[in-house]
């Protein structure tokens, strides 16, 4: 089934807040098997939002509206669904309660009146009372089209979502398995995480897979952001048996295409992915970090994930070459000789740290983030990350990263980070 989402706010339009609610609406319904169509923004404005509506019922079997249920003039949802399935809007008692709950010590007829705006659904819908806030919701099927009004507020919209919206679309999806037709299709997705590889590699490196993705009706789209290129695949089948051996199968293929710069899938994080290669091995591995170029960022995108302080010893951020003389203890000749941005000052930082830590791993970072180049000859993005580990193991990486100062420092981290997974899943017990 297709599903559309309408969210409605002027301050969305005007860029004035991030609409958070279409990407958690959508997500969610993604996840149920359900394909969204169309997802639009308008302003609170009664011929807007009828408009949209309009156009999302012609192409979709749900539509999700966000915002515009609360008692202010603006808040024109209600009146506008209502007008444009030619229903009157009718007053539910039963929402009296929640219309009027922050209603306590004022009394006042005007804003007894206009709160009471949210006690008003179209005739025919369900209501869904709120368990937080104060604006009701309300279920209309329209011939089979079905229409869910949410508030806009992000806490409110998940609480009516999850506790109500969800399990009537489970339901939906529940009756529609007796029937066999485009509409009631499988739809199964998988987002597989990359680093350290452009977007334009992969499309080169997946470019037959694609077409073998088509005869099984599975789509692959990438998505990119600096350090972090999503591959997204969508598979499509009319059960969920058929639907799932294609998708593991396109995501076989990716993987053997790709190799090592999938750290992981979903919303997992590069420190989870540190995290999880960690827990499979037998021994007790500890990791610390010497940090230059990245200021702690290394250390953040680790210690972000739960469980992190049983392997990760600490860091030190040896920003300065003061820093690195004098905590790390990175010989001031190497230094003078090299260069703080250099292979020999960079693997000198993560032997130092190891010992500083006793840890068994240890890995480090310095380069140029910019947007000046404060060393003659030494380029903006020029980057170089080590690794140390056990059993005299040592790795000196020279990269050259392209992007804002923010965006070589998150590359920087991610590479180095990655580099430690795969050594960990590589190294015997």
């Amino acid at each position: 089934m297709r599903f559309s989402i309408v969210s409605i706010g002027t301050e969305l339009n005007l860029g004035l807040i991030l609409n958070t609610n279409s990407k958690y609406i959508a997500e969610i319904l993604s996840e149920m098997g359900l394909e969204c169509n169309y997802m639009i923004t308008v302003k609170d404005n009664e011929e807007d939002i009828s408009n949209a509506l309009k156009v999302c019922l012609n192409y979709s079997d749900i539509v999700i509206i966000t915002g515009g249920l609360g008692p202010t003039d603006d808040d024109l949802t209600r009146l506008a669904v209502a007008k444009l399935l030619n229903r009157k809007l009718i007053k539910d008692n039963s929402l009296d309660n929640t219309s009027l709950r922050f209603l306590k010590y004022l009394r006042n007829d005007k804003i007894t009146q206009a709160l009471m705006r949210q006690s008003y659904i179209p005739d025919g819908s369900i209501p869904i009372k709120p368990r937080i806030g104060s604006a009701s919701g309300f279920i209309i099927n329209d011939n089979g089209k079905f229409i869910f009004t949410v508030p806009g507020v992000p806490r409110e919209m998940r609480d009516m979502f999850e506790s109500s919206v969800i399990p009537y679309i489970k339901s939906i999806l529940e009756e529609g398995k007796n029937y066999k037709s485009e509409k009631n299709q499988i739809i199964k997705k998988r987002v597989l995480l990359t680093t350290d590889i452009s977007e334009s590699q992969i499309e080169y490196s997946i470019k037959e897979i694609k077409q073998y993705a088509d005869e099984l009706n599975v789509i692959i789209g990438v998505t990119a952001e600096p350090g972090l290129i999503k591959i997204i695949i969508i598979a499509k089948a009319m059960s969920l048996k058929t639907c799932e051996k294609n998708l593991k199968t396109i995501e076989k293929e990716i993987r053997k295409a790709i190799g090592g710069n999938i750290y992981g899938t979903g919303q997992v994080t590069i420190g989870d992915s540190i995290h999880r290669a960690i827990l499979n091995r037998k021994d007790n591995l500890t990791i610390s970090a010497a940090e230059s170029i990245t200021g702690g960022l290394i250390s953040s995108l680790i210690t972000d994930t739960p469980g992190s302080s049983e392997y990760f010893l600490g860091s030190i951020i040896s920003y300065s070459e003061f820093a690195k003389k004098s905590i790390l203890g990175v010989d001031s000749s190497i230094l003078k000789n090299s260069g703080a941005v250099s292979r020999e000052v960079c693997i000198e930082m993560a032997k130092k740290v190891k010992k500083i830590f006793n840890s068994d791993l240890s890995i480090s970072a310095t380069g140029i983030a910019g947007p000046t180049s404060p060393v003659k000859g030494k380029a903006i993005g020029l980057v170089y990350c080590s690794i140390v580990g056990p059993q005299d193991y040592q790795e000196v990486y020279e990269k050259k990263y392209l992007g804002t100062r923010t965006d070589i420092k998150f590359r920087t981290a991610q590479f180095i980070l990655n580099q430690l997974r795969i050594l960990l899943e590589r190294l015997a017990v």
